[in-house]
């Protein structure tokens, strides 16, 4: 028996192409989509919410589905499936807050009166109505019998087991704590009444001592990913490379990751003096080679010189937080720190050059825009035609984060 989450856009299109509404056109539909292996599901949900909810005990999703479409929507329910969004998130942040993932143990699924006894400071109809909410949105899976599991993604990144894919402090502190709050001035932003904001630009928030430990702390969990994929799909370069900069590098995440990828590599972050010095502890965690080799320099990549003679410069994160038309200047500054046959790597958040997507992409572009003066939601076409602009030759860009970021390298002649 199957009960099965799939989008009602995606099978009225596929209805609507064979012309063929019965039971067994729509079985039809999904059979050939990969939702339908054999027979016929016993509840077919059309939704446009969740990921996929293929509830077969043993038995993982054949597909993989997403919230969010760049498709046209079809009916009220569509829009309010966008329209609720943020009660989905902070049914996420409640839950990682209250650490409920771990609570959910990784080898056995247990009752809800189970999952209530290791949450005894939270009130049981509570716990019942957020556990209703998470399963809903797949967060957590109920199987037929009532008990719950966290589904593989969830118990990898969320429940905390594995430290070295912690992704839910970078959700609970930076994302829940710091850019929702943020969103609530997007209305006033529109019409340029920005006298709300607590804060005008990235430096102004990251000169506040404790909103700069909370941003960089949760940032480092989100950086480490990313760093070793650089390393990864950019190693035949980096291992030539001796020195390099990374502009904007907050904790030392990339630096230190690319350090211990590449043992003749030193690298230099260069961020806000606040950020150098959380950099600084995470730092001195490391083994004294890779402490020899990364080092942290106070200054402000808009504002302070860059050291020269560089075999390469990484900006990550950095383009969607500054002024679009002060990208060329940046880059050019760049340039002439390094030397030639040297590379640029830009990461970044990064939407189709056609501009209807990624959506995790464009909307991190409209909220940082709220608080960062001149910004824009950057696209590959934008950042290479800027690189060759400042002199980079050779300009190309592929996807890092699958629907979220890409990274663009240029190199100097």
């Amino acid at each position: 028996m199957y009960s099965l989450r799939i989008r009602a856009g995606d099978l009225l299109r596929q209805l609507n192409a064979r012309k063929n509404y019965s039971s067994r056109g729509v079985a039809a539909c999904l059979r050939q989509e990969g939702y339908l292996h054999g027979g016929r599901p016993h509840v077919a949900h059309l939704t446009t919410s969740s990921p996929t909810r293929w509830i077969n005990d043993n038995e993982d999703p054949p597909k993989k589905m997403h919230l969010f479409s760049s498709a046209p929507v079809s009916d009220a329910e569509d829009i309010c499936h966008i329209a609720f969004g943020f009660m989905a998130s902070k049914a996420l942040f409640a839950a990682l807050d209250i650490n409920l993932f771990y609570k959910i143990p990784a080898d056995y699924p247990i009752s809800l009166d189970q999952l209530a006894t290791r949450l005894p400071d939270i009130d049981k109809q509570k716990l019942t109505t957020l556990v209703t909410a998470l399963c809903s949105v797949g967060l957590i899976a109920r199987s037929s019998t009532g008990l719950l599991s966290n589904p593989p993604a969830v118990e990898a990144f969320l429940s905390k087991r594995k430290p070295s894919h912690d992704f839910g402090d970078y959700l609970r502190l930076q994302i829940d704590k710091q850019m929702y709050p943020f969103m609530g001035h997007l209305n006033d932003n529109m019409v340029g009444n920005t006298g709300k904001q607590a804060y005008a630009d990235y430096t102004e928030w990251m000169a506040d001592e404790e909103e700069a430990r909370l941003y960089t702390e949760s940032q480092h969990s989100g950086s480490i990913g990313p760093a070793k994929t650089l390393a990864k799909v950019q190693g035949d370069c980096l291992k030539d490379f001796s020195r390099m900069l990374d502009v904007g590098g907050g904790s030392g995440g990339f630096a230190i990751t690319l350090a211990q990828s590449f043992p003749n590599l030193s690298v230099d972050v260069l961020d806000f003096p606040n950020v150098c010095q959380i950099g600084e502890e995470y730092l001195a965690k490391e083994n004294t080679d890779v402490r020899s080799r990364v080092g942290f320099r106070p200054g402000d990549a808009l504002k302070s010189d860059f050291p020269a003679d560089q075999c390469g410069v990484l900006m990550s994160y950095l383009s969607s937080s500054v002024g679009g038309e002060l990208l060329q200047p940046l880059y050019s500054k760049a340039f002439n720190a390094t030397r030639s046959g040297g590379a640029i790597f830009v990461h970044d958040f990064m939407v189709d050059d056609s501009r209807d997507g990624p959506p995790l992409t464009a909307l991190w572009a409209l909220q940082h825009m709220v608080f960062t003066p001149g910004a824009r939601s950057l696209t590959p076409c934008f950042i290479e035609a800027a690189l060759a602009g400042a002199g980079y030759e050779r300009v190309s860009t592929v996807e890092m984060i699958p629907g979220m970021t890409r990274l663009t390298v240029g190199f100097k002649p």
